[in-house]
């Protein structure tokens, strides 16, 4: 009789938390870092990333980081030449910063792709995130959809 309820019960906490799973992200501290097929100097090299590149980790250890890209490629990077400062890669070019949070507010720059901007808050308003221009230091909005690395 009490069957179906306790199962919902028992499921509902685990639907309810995949709800505010975040993607952890960390970005590029050094000029330029080298992205490696596994956990240590001895393995191939696959790609060399900039100051600010943002890297969604999959798996965190002491001196390594397993990370993806933009692209979802695989790969490690040393912990060391990362940082918690957020960050957002533009995948569009001619994507939009506006001074508030919609496409009808003033346009403030238009941006090409694959700059970096720093990224204000984690938070988003509607479908858009706070950035800041790294140049510049100018502040607004852009559409989350133009962006990678929230």
């Amino acid at each position: 009789m009490f069957e179906k309820p306790y199962k919902f019960l028992i499921f509902f906490p685990l639907i309810v938390t995949s709800f505010f799973v975040q993607a952890d992200f960390i970005s590029v501290k050094s000029k330029q870092a080298v992205l490696l097929e596994g956990p240590s100097n001895t393995t191939e090299k696959m790609f060399i990333v900039t100051e600010g590149y943002p890297l969604e980790v999959l798996v965190s250890l002491k001196d390594w980081k397993k990370v993806k890209d933009h692209n979802g490629k695989i790969s490690w990077i040393e912990s060391k030449y990362t940082h918690n400062e957020r960050t957002v890669l533009i995948l569009k070019d001619g994507a939009v910063i506006f001074n508030q949070a919609n496409d009808k507010s003033h346009k403030l720059a238009n941006v090409d792709k694959f700059v970096v901007l720093k990224l204000n808050s984690p938070m988003l308003v509607g479908n858009w995130a706070q950035v800041k221009t790294q140049i510049e230091g100018l502040i607004g909005y852009i559409n989350s959809k133009e962006v990678w690395g929230l």
